[in-house]
């Protein structure tokens, strides 16, 4: 047994090894956002690392190996917080307002006094830096500040706009952005291409402007002290925030535009609702039981029931009374002739109402998020969007015939119960969402497993540049081929040269021949 006690050690040892120091930013103040991260936090703690977490709320339970820099402080006098819109159609040209949020919600939290604690430490050390893209690209510099790998989180699908932080920007072709107002039309006819392509550039300016006279000024305001600090300059901002070793992408191919990928982008949705408590309170279990007819569930997302106008609410009501169905409102707050039908509840457990046997259907604003969960379970969706990208999420939804899309507008109350009636009779749509559903909870790897394996990677190949997109080595002339083009043009215009003067000698050669015959016929 004289063995035993070298073993032990060495176990010990290269357990103490695998635990990497990570620090994990999630600034956006939204509970889906925050539900995300809080599970790769967990992820992440259940594979034995050490977690500092900044966030702006969490209800991660507190832990030996866990610190969380509450940042909520940032959104207590925020006068820009998005309100609900009605829109029904969204624009020709995409808004720059996400742009502009990112850039805001990511300056925000980096002068947060916790935050520049944290920079202006130079004590504190970190293996990898796991931080959120919201549409800005100034949480990169953590990690040249600490001097890790970056690995970005993406809680949106695949898009051209969070690609590029790792590969190139895709053709708009076949890969629109979160912003579009519907899926490309496939084969697709030249003005679509020329719409998408225009559409893609006019962002693109955008991008630039935002990169270089919003984000590029921040960039040296905030980390170059902290870099000072440690006895170095900052590198360019754009070298920083391309100098991600691996995109996660919140996201499936069964579920997104299922565009080509680079080998640093790895799709890992779904990983939040696996090992999820799925228990029903009793008050809850007790409607759903005695619904007969099954039970719709709705759920609009954030405070966007209790901000309805009161004449949509009741017409929303009016329609929930036609139906035989038990209806199960998130809402805080009471309302007015609420029928018998329908339950208000402040709080209901979304997952668990999802998975259970007699939910037929679920009534939302169409975001991303719960369109995952509702295929994850199998349950159809009407969506009802309010803002941007939940425009696209439907577009995906109707076009795969997983439910239906309600715009806002006058007749909602006649175009919702059509919906619901069409869901209730034909039986395709939940045909299509439980093929769905078997593919998502059968995957090859849990992908929790599978986050936590790309994570550790990185940090155990110190950024994994086996991974990395040749791409990113490319100057915007080489990737768009305009030195090639330039050549082709010069070659071009040096032909038509020559012909010319073929032209011209072949003319005056002509003429010679011409004058040399008269003068034998004479």
């Amino acid at each position: 047994m004289k063995w035993f006690t070298p073993a032990v050690v060495l176990c010990a040892l290269a357990q103490l090894c695998a635990c990497a120091r990570v620090l994990v930013v999630f600034p956006v103040a939204s509970r889906s956002h925050t539900l995300l991260g809080d599970h790769l936090v967990n992820t992440l703690l259940h594979g034995g690392h050490n977690v500092t977490y900044i966030t702006t709320f969490t209800r991660v339970k507190a832990a030996e190996r866990l610190a969380v820099l509450d940042i909520s402080s940032v959104t207590e006098h925020d006068t820009e917080q998005d309100s609900v819109s009605w829109v029904s159609e969204l624009p020709w040209l995409p808004s720059a307002r996400v742009l502009q949020a990112g850039a805001r919600t990511a300056q925000r939290a980096l002068r947060h006094p916790r935050v520049q604690a944290l920079l202006a430490d130079p004590a504190h050390q970190f293996d990898l830096v796991l931080a959120e893209w919201y549409y800005s690209g100034l949480l990169a510099p953590l990690a040249a500040v600490f001097e890790c790998p970056l690995v970005w989180y993406s809680a949106v699908d695949a898009c051209w706009l969070n690609v590029q932080l790792v590969h190139e920007p895709t053709s708009p072709t076949y890969f629109v952005d979160p912003m579009a107002r519907s899926l490309p039309a496939m084969p697709p006819s030249v003005p679509d291409r020329l719409y998408r392509i225009a559409r893609q550039a006019y962002l693109s300016t955008w991008v630039y402007y935002m990169t270089q006279y919003v984000e590029a000024p921040a960039y040296y305001e905030v980390y170059q002290p902290a870099m000072e600090r440690r006895g170095r300059s900052p590198p360019p901002y754009e070298e920083a925030v391309l100098g991600g070793a691996l995109l996660l992408l919140n996201s499936q191919p069964l579920l997104g535009q299922a565009a080509p990928l680079p080998h640093s982008a790895k799709y890992v949705g779904t990983h939040h609702l696996e090992g999820a408590q799925l228990a029903l309170p009793k008050k809850l279990q007790a409607i759903v039981e005695d619904a007969q007819h099954g039970v719709i569930y709705v759920n609009l997302g954030g405070a966007v029931s209790e901000q309805l106008p009161p004449e949509t609410t009741q017409e929303l009501l009016r329609v929930f009374r036609q139906l035989e169905q038990t209806v199960v409102w998130r809402h805080r707050g009471q309302l007015p002739h609420v029928p018998g039908n329908v339950h208000l509840l402040d709080r209901v457990p979304h997952l668990a109402l999802l998975s259970h046997p007699k939910t037929v259907m679920l009534i939302s604003h169409g975001g991303f998020l719960a369109y995952m969960e509702a295929m994850y379970h199998g349950v159809p969706l009407i969506g009802l969007p309010l803002k941007e990208d939940q425009f696209l999420t439907m577009d995906l939804v109707v076009s795969r015939g997983r439910g239906l899309r309600v715009p806002l507008s006058d007749m909602i109350g006649y175009r919702l119960k059509e919906a619901v009636n069409e869901i209730l009779s034909n039986y395709s749509y939940r045909g299509n969402v439980k093929a769905v559903s078997q593919i998502l909870q059968r995957p090859l790897v849990p992908a929790s497993q599978e986050l936590l394996y790309w994570v550790e990677l990185v940090v155990r190949s110190e950024g994994a540049p086996h991974l990395r997109s040749p791409a990113l080595r490319l100057t915007l002339p080489e990737r768009c081929h305009l030195d090639v083009a330039a050549v082709l043009a010069m070659l071009a215009w040096f032909l038509t040269k020559v012909a010319k003067l073929l032209k011209v000698y072949w003319d005056d050669y002509g003429t010679d021949c011409d004058d040399l015959t008269d003068k034998k016929i004479e």
